[in-house]
């Protein structure tokens, strides 16, 4: 049987066995919501007016406000309306029901507290409401208070009150009872359950599934709602699997190409910019902890004539075949990069000066070895070699690495093929 059927069987029942008990109870109600009724209509009318209140003060329209107010005390007063006014936030009157009393100051709590208020505000002071409203447009630009009769309302309340105290008091109590019990039973417990389970399915528990309900549309209700968080949850499953996909391959693409930012194109090691951030940072590193650093800066001697009588693309395979034989003996620790053209550049982390020359001959007798052991090269292929050292040969970056340039010359000017270290500072 459907819930309506159930409805429509147990109302009719509980109220015609009930009906005089829950007689005052509906009295009280009556009371209650013809005092919410009245205050919510007529705190929608002072709403509506403070919006025109704002608009005539923004303008400085005085003439237009006072208009405003006098037409909205007219058409207020058949809803016992016995005051109202516009206030600044000084609480001095712009505008009044009652034109003398223009420019007074309202000092008293309620219009305090309504001037203090970011929206609107009510009181009940006996058989007075009183009302307020802030007038915003864009900013607030005054407050308006009313104060509304109540005697009207009472009276129609102990009328019907009158009316029905003689037979209904009873017949509410129990009216009240069996609905509770009824309806608890056929529609709020069943109705808390799915509002639970809904809940925790829109809190991200999509495996959460509603019981068992009793009623064809509750039950109804329960499966078309179990089978909704089932799509969601595969929707959900498929779209984190898809998420997961794209987030590894953007941070698959974004560590190629930092590897690109990084990298000489053509010899595969760092590039000019990896090496100057590299020595800045290695430099401080060794500064904190009082260590030394080596920076090698190595030319390859007569580069150009390997261009000129080979080409180009001979050139760039000496390159790489440098960048290979060079990089095959440094330490994991050891940074070697392409710094422009024919230069190449090598961090020495924790290198004494001394340890860093035993490096640089090494590569020296490597390169003039393996490089020339092909005779692909029409002529002898060498380098030369500039050796500094941090502490020793400068303080800073600029300065070591300067160093070392200067030591390369050095080794150029004495004949190439060798290895010169920088002289200290």
């Amino acid at each position: 049987m459907g819930i309506r059927v159930q409805l429509t069987l147990l109302v009719p029942g509980v109220v015609a066995i009930a009906l005089t008990a829950v007689a005052s109870l509906a009295v009280r109600a009556s009371n209650r919501d013809a005092l919410e009724e009245f205050k919510e209509l007529n705190l929608t009318a002072i709403e509506a007016l403070s919006v025109t209140v704002a608009t005539s003060v923004a303008q400085n329209d005085m003439s237009a406000l006072d208009t405003v107010v006098a037409h909205a005390t007219e058409r207020l007063e058949v809803h016992g309306l016995m005051e109202l006014a516009v206030v600044d936030d000084d609480a001095r009157v712009m505008a009044h029901s009652s034109p003398e009393k223009f420019n007074r100051v309202l000092a008293d709590p309620f219009t305090q507290q309504a001037i203090a208020s970011d929206g609107p505000v009510w009181v009940r002071e006996g058989n007075v409401m009183r009302i307020a409203t802030p007038a915003v447009s864009g900013i607030r630009w005054a407050t308006v208070t009313a104060r509304f009769s109540l005697a009207q309302m009472e009276t129609a309340f102990w009328e019907v009150r009158k009316r029905w105290a003689l037979g209904t008091i009873g017949l509410f109590f129990f009216i009240a009872g069996a609905l509770f019990f009824g309806l608890n039973r056929v529609v709020i417990r069943p109705v808390a359950i799915l509002q639970q389970s809904v809940r925790r399915m829109g809190e991200g528990h999509l495996s959460t599934r509603v019981p068992g309900l009793p009623g064809r549309e509750m039950s109804e209700l329960s499966d078309i709602v179990n089978r909704m968080a089932t799509a969601l949850q595969s929707e959900r499953e498929n779209l984190e699997r898809t998420v997961a996909d794209r987030t590894r391959e953007l941070s698959d693409a974004n560590s190629r190409l930092e590897r690109l930012a990084v990298t000489d194109g053509l010899t595969g090691l760092f590039n000019h910019r990896r090496f100057q951030e590299s020595l800045h940072s290695e430099l401080l590193r060794c500064e904190r902890h009082k260590r030394p650093l080596a920076v090698l800066m190595l030319d390859v001697d007569f580069f150009k004539r390997v261009n000129d009588s080979m080409g180009h693309p001979a050139g760039d395979e000496l390159l790489r075949r440098l960048a290979e034989v060079l990089g095959r003996d440094l330490r994991a620790t050891d940074l070697i990069s392409r710094y422009g053209g024919e230069e190449f550049a090598v961090l020495l982390p924790e290198t004494t000066k001394a340890e860093a020359m035993q490096v640089a001959e090494r590569m020296r007798e490597a390169v003039e070895q393996r490089i020339n052991e092909t005779n692909a090269w029409t002529q002898k292929i060498t380098v030369s070699i500039g050796v500094a050292t941090f502490p020793e040969d400068g303080k800073t970056a600029e300065v070591v690495l300067d160093a070392a340039d200067q030591a390369l010359y050095v080794a150029k000017r004495q004949g190439r093929n060798r290895v010169v270290g920088a002289k200290a500072a």
